[in-house]
């Protein structure tokens, strides 16, 4: 048994690696949460460590661990009535499903829903191998914060990476400029005092201005549109004009998420499918680094019959990111290395982790998927530990 001044080594032999660019068939090494070595290197870096743990990948792809920009960790379902409520997220949820990086958020209910459950969620799922953020403010304006402003709480809390907001929104309309304008403000201070990337993820919902809001923050405040992430963005044009304004958006140099969930074989009768949606950004020259994915997950999804009438609910689970990276090889005809950006390196910028996340490289946190020939799930390695293990099911 080894010591626990001891460091604890991983070694991933004859995998073929995706960093996401494609490596081959080749070794990883990891010490202490940390990739050391590709390589040749790699079992003698290993060795270096206190005791070793040895993974045959032989025939298996290895991926980056992938991030889950927008994931409700306290359930969703606010709109849907008490029996469409669900419950919190567990950690063995996200794992399982290859996220080992994921942000939280509030969703319609922040009156049941607080900041101080947020955060202590975040910190659970921490202590349980998931690298876990949270956006502060939320979908109402002004926005909420837990210290003295939104700055403050992006400043001076770890885990809040980002803040919140919604337009176009039924529910929440938040239709005084001046107050997303000062959401804007906050977010922009938070950056320069910081130095984090202070995402303003925001909600897009049916109204009619969609994400016309968001182009005034540009224009009028000079706000850098790569510091606004409008979500919900993947719908047809009979819900909102939303997805032709994201289109011009991205092209102006914007980051545009696509919501997994928002799609008919979700039950999203108003959402084009994620392959469909990157192959039409594509065609009309967004570029992919400007495109990523998220899950929108652990909310109520609607079970339709055959007819389009509503059943009842089921919660879309974390599954569905790699479901969909899996989608873009096979449907809109993405290599790996195309169909991992929107949930790897293109969301780790986003959120200013790219420096230690979403990509396997010497000295970038040591999570790991590894995937069969089908994209199913064999083993996922979070910060260098063997978290989920299903090898011996292969």
């Amino acid at each position: 048994m080894s010591s626990s001044s001891e460091l604890i080594g991983l070694l991933i032999e004859e995998g073929e690696v995706f960093s996401p660019e494609p490596i081959g068939q080749t070794s990883i090494a990891a010490i202490a949460g940390r990739t050391v070595a590709l390589g040749t290197s790699a079992a003698g870096l290993a060795a270096c460590a206190g005791s070793i743990r040895r993974v045959n990948a032989r025939g298996l792809r290895v991926i980056p661990g992938l991030i889950d920009q927008h994931i409700h960790f306290l359930g969703g379902g606010d709109a849907n009535g008490p029996l469409g409520r669900v419950a919190e997220l567990h950690a063995r949820d996200l794992l399982a499903a290859g996220t080992t990086t994921a942000v939280g958020l509030l969703g319609v209910d922040n009156e049941t829903r607080d900041l101080r459950l947020l955060l202590r969620k975040t910190h659970e799922l921490r202590q349980a191998g998931v690298s876990a953020f949270a956006y502060t403010g939320g979908m109402p304006l002004p926005a909420r914060h837990l210290l003295d402003s939104v700055c403050a709480d992006i400043s001076f809390v770890d885990q809040f990476i980002g803040a919140k907001s919604a337009v176009a929104e039924r529910l929440h309309p938040n239709r005084n400029w001046n107050d997303l304008a000062d959401l804007a403000g906050e977010v922009m201070r938070a950056r320069a005092m910081s130095g984090k990337a202070a995402p303003l993820h925001v909600h897009v919902g049916p109204l009619e201005e969609a994400i016309s809001p968001l182009m005034r923050l540009v224009s009028e405040l000079g706000m850098s549109a790569n510091q606004i992430v409008p979500t919900h963005v993947n719908r047809t044009t009979d819900f909102s004009p939303v997805f032709a304004q994201a289109i011009d958006f991205a092209r102006m140099g914007g980051t545009i998420d696509l919501t997994c969930c928002v799609s008919k074989i979700d039950g999203n009768l108003t959402g084009i499918d994620v392959p469909e949606a990157v192959q039409t950004c594509l065609d009309q020259g967004v570029p992919l680094d400007n495109i990523t994915m998220s899950t929108d997950g652990n909310i109520p999804a609607t079970i339709r019959d055959k007819d389009g009438n509503a059943l009842g609910y089921r919660t879309v689970p974390p599954g569905v990111l790699l479901r969909d990276v899996v989608r873009l090889v096979h449907e809109a005809g993405l290599g790996w290395e195309q169909a991992l950006r929107p949930a790897t390196v293109n969301v780790a910028r986003v959120l200013g982790l790219a420096d230690r996340k979403g990509r396997i490289a010497q000295g970038f946190d040591a999570d790991y998927v590894l995937l069969d020939e089908n994209g199913a799930v064999r083993m996922v390695i979070a910060g260098g530990r063997v978290i989920f293990d299903h090898m011996e099911a292969s």
